[in-house]
């Protein structure tokens, strides 16, 4: 199967289950790091961290993580995201880190954090995790109307 189909396939899997979900929007974070990580071979960790205090902390996960369960604030490429307020993309070694920070309004929830393989992490990756992010903030307003 082509990536932009199976991509497509992720879409609308993660909106049907979107669009069923009532409770909390944890749930929706915890369904799509595993299904990502299940479903994409190149995608060797999928997390999800959220703002507690003056870390970031580890909310859910699927895969294996170099990285801590929790970074303070000013440290790490976590922190260079949130600055930026957008994706930050960087090759450590023969992988690929990507943090997508999401909001609700002008604060900061949490990011949604993928690591992969080098060549297997394009732009229609990055536009992906974008969705998700955009997806994660319109559901967090739903819920809390």
């Amino acid at each position: 199967m082509r990536k932009a189909d199976l991509l497509d396939e992720l879409r609308a899997e993660v909106g049907v289950v979107s669009d069923k979900m009532s409770g909390s929007v944890h749930d929706l974070y915890r369904f799509v790091t595993r299904t990502l990580y299940s479903r994409m071979e190149p995608y060797q960790y999928t997390g999800i961290y959220l703002v507690s205090g003056w870390y970031f902390r580890r909310f859910c996960e699927s895969g294996r993580s170099p990285l801590p369960p929790a970074v303070r604030f000013g440290e790490g490429l976590h922190s260079l995201a949130a600055a930026r307020g957008g994706v930050v993309r960087e090759q450590v070694g023969e992988e690929t880190y990507v943090f997508v920070p999401f909001y609700r309004g002008h604060q900061l929830i949490g990011e949604l954090i993928v690591i992969g393989t080098v060549e297997g992490l394009d732009d229609e990756d990055i536009a992906f995790f974008t969705e998700l992010a955009s997806l994660f903030e319109s559901k967090m307003r739903e819920l809390n109307s």
